[in-house]
């Protein structure tokens, strides 16, 4: 059956946005004033915390230009034409387990709004527009506003009480601390009690609501990102789990000036939303709009104060990991041979991203695979946790380097419309030695078939259109693996120039696992679909404190994000072609600025990102359904006990447990739709 988004919760987070309308807007035409005013008296240099109410009065402080947003509207629109699954978003099959939405619709209507001049400010124009986006649940899928760029590269709004949900031994449903008051469990349970609602909403309700501000296709993966996370945090570059990552201690939208928590014991504790701000300029909110949303300014804006720096190449590790047998200096690729009991046998390889500089990674994953064999480990474990994806290429090699006798698949499609049909064309016409269009997904001459064996004869061969799901489509297709990978960049083990290495495969499918905490997107699917294929079996951590099954691939499951910026490049090229050539008629040329979208320097506002999911992925035994919309139940579920919290050895321990010593799973949550078979063999 379909899961709906439950109306208790969506009135939950209608609630927390709402609070943020009421300030009256008196208050706030001083409020970047006053943030300017704290922040040089403690020096620009510092970090400085006041109370959060001021960050979003500031915000609510920056003018609107209708006419401005309209022009926006117009232009955005032919960007949004080019996201794979419009079509299927608004009719979703049953399938899919998160709401219907209609993004032009839902865009049309902000257009109406902003014409009538119904936003007070840009702020919640803005704001319009990011719920939009996050209504499909992509996490290719994105615009960055103008208001979501100040908070957080300027300001950020954040709280001392993170959060964490936890079970007593892994298996038992698991209820939601304090994490400070979660450290007392074991020597002290008698004087930590959990908390039971927040706000007067239940604890559950109240925390699925703001997951539901991100953008995984799951529920429980959405639900562990209201939690800190010692993956994660690799990812956004923190040397503390708890600073970066945890949407309720770092939000990722205005949450409301406090948090009332309620405990079971009777208690209560407010808890206090905190803006930080660092190198503030700005003391109006006009000065604010001038600066981050007009885009004269873009060469004057500069970005991320506020983040916090990458780990170094001398630092000891991220926290919560033993100290790794081999790492990349981003710990981007670590591997470890574990002293615990329950790993004596096994070697761990833990991936958080596959944003891999190339060389090293793979290097490191090729030779502990084959040494770890060598040595006698019986069992691998790939932890995946928090890897929201990165270079396909990466996952594609990765997988080779496990199963080097199997080929790699991949099959894809994107939208067929006027504005891609107009930029393939004059794409095909272009130099095949134009850098611009080297390894470019439109240039029909560097696509095969899915099995890699046939290419195609024109762009009209791959644009189709065929009618598939409902939607206009392409040509099934994929990316000539032989063409790209090179030993120069995007190695692929046994494609182009690169050496089949290795040539044995060390480790059988059935002692092999992969970890993850439902957030697995992007290169990330794309990597675990072709392990899965094999007979690899994946174990999901955490989710919703509910029996049942858990999806290890929650994010994204498109196989290409185009960020706009790449793909404006392209198109400039080719309407100067356009422009000189007899390639397109004159009625075809009139109508290029009506379905072709100008380059993002040239929009109304500042543009610094934005992308759309170009190509829905398929799997081998299904070419119509996009795999975004098939739902893969992991073969086994744990929850997460404050032990695995903060060491990560001991969630590897954990999953060992269930997976290869018959330890057992969350009731329910073997045999569920998609998953390959009984989790303990």
């Amino acid at each position: 059956m379909r899961f709906r988004t439950d109306a208790i919760v969506v009135a939950t987070l209608l609630a927390v946005q709402s609070t943020a309308s009421v300030i009256p807007q008196s208050e706030s035409t001083d409020a970047c004033g006053q943030i300017y005013k704290r922040s040089s008296s403690a020096g620009n240099s510092s970090i400085v915390r006041m109370p959060g109410e001021l960050g979003l009065q500031c915000l609510q402080s920056m003018p609107f230009e209708p006419k401005r947003a309209v022009a926006w509207v117009k232009e955005y629109r032919k960007w949004l034409l080019f996201q794979s699954d419009l079509e299927i978003l608004e009719n979703p099959p049953t399938d899919y387990h998160m709401p219907a939405t209609d993004l032009i619709g839902t865009l049309d209507n902000i257009e109406k709004r902003a014409a009538a001049k119904d936003y007070k400010n840009q702020w919640e124009f803005d704001t319009d527009v990011k719920n939009m986006i996050t209504s499909a649940y992509d996490g290719h899928l994105g615009v960055t506003m103008c208001s979501y760029l100040i908070a957080p590269e300027a300001m950020r709004y954040t709280n001392d009480v993170p959060l964490v949900s936890v079970s007593s031994n892994g298996t038992a449903i698991p209820k939601v601390y304090t994490f400070a008051d979660a450290k007392l469990l074991k020597s002290h349970k008698d004087r930590v009690s959990p908390i039971v609602s927040i706000n007067g909403a239940d604890v559950v309700t109240y925390l699925e609501g703001i997951s539901l501000t991100t953008n995984a296709q799951d529920r429980d993966a959405l639900y562990n990102t209201v939690f800190p996370s010692n993956p994660v945090s690799i990812g956004v570059g923190t040397l503390n789990f708890l600073e970066g990552s945890g949407l309720f201690s770092n939000p990722a939208i205005w949450p409301g000036a406090n948090h009332t928590l309620h405990y079971a014991n009777g208690t209560s504790q407010v808890v206090k939303t905190v803006l930080e701000v660092k190198n503030w300029q700005w003391k109006s909110g006009k000065s604010l709009y001038n600066h981050w949303c007009l885009p004269s300014s873009n060469s004057k804006r500069s970005l991320s104060s506020l983040k916090v720096s990458k780990r170094s190449s001398d630092s000891k590790g991220p926290s919560g990991y033993p100290t790794p047998h081999s790492s990349t200096l981003d710990f981007s690729v670590m591997s470890f041979l574990p002293e615990n009991s329950n790993l004596k046998d096994a070697a761990v390889l833990a991936i958080p991203t596959f944003e891999w500089v190339f060389g090293q990674p793979d290097v490191l994953a090729r030779d502990f695979i084959v040494k770890a064999a060598k040595e006698g480990k019986k069992k691998m474990i790939i932890d995946l946790q928090g890897n929201g994806g990165g270079l396909i290429s990466a996952g594609w090699n990765l997988f080779r380097l496990f199963f080097p006798d199997q080929e790699v698949y991949s099959a894809t499609r994107f939208r067929a419309h006027e504005g891609i049909n107009f930029i393939g064309e004059a794409v095909a016409r272009l130099p095949i030695n134009n850098s611009d269009i080297k390894d470019n997904i439109l240039n029909w001459k560097e696509n095969v078939t899915p099995d890699q064996k046939d290419g195609f004869s024109s762009w009209a061969d791959l644009y189709g259109p065929h009618e598939v799901f409902g939607v206009n489509s392409s040509s099934l297709f994929a990316s000539n693996l032989s063409m790209i990978s090179t030993a120069a960049s995007q190695q692929i083990s046994g494609y182009g120039d690169v050496p089949l290495d290795p040539k044995a495969q060390s480790f059988a499918a059935e002692d092999i696992i992969i970890i993850t905490d439902g957030y697995c997107a992007s290169t990330c699917t794309l990597f675990t679909e072709l392990m899965k294929a094999q007979g690899v079996r994946s174990i999901a951590l955490g989710g919703r404190p509910q029996t049942g099954p858990m999806q290890a691939m929650g994010g994204i499951k498109g196989a290409e994000v185009m960020d706009l910026g790449n793909l404006a490049q392209i198109l400039s090229d080719a309407k100067k072609l356009a422009n000189s050539s007899s390639l397109l008629s004159d009625e075809d040329l009139e109508n290029w600025d009506k379905y072709v979208p100008s380059p993002l320097s040239e929009f109304p506002y500042a543009m610094i990102a934005a992308a759309v999911n170009l190509l829905n992925s398929f799997g081998p035994a299904n070419d119509t359904v996009p795999r975004q919309y098939i739902y893969e139940a992991a073969e086994c579920r744990r929850f997460f006990t404050y032990d695995n919290i903060v060491d990560q050895e001991t969630t590897w321990a954990s999953a060992a447990d269930a997976m290869f010593y018959g330890g057992g799973c969350v009731e329910g949550s073997t045999n569920g739709t998609g998953s390959l078979f009984p989790a303990s063999v």
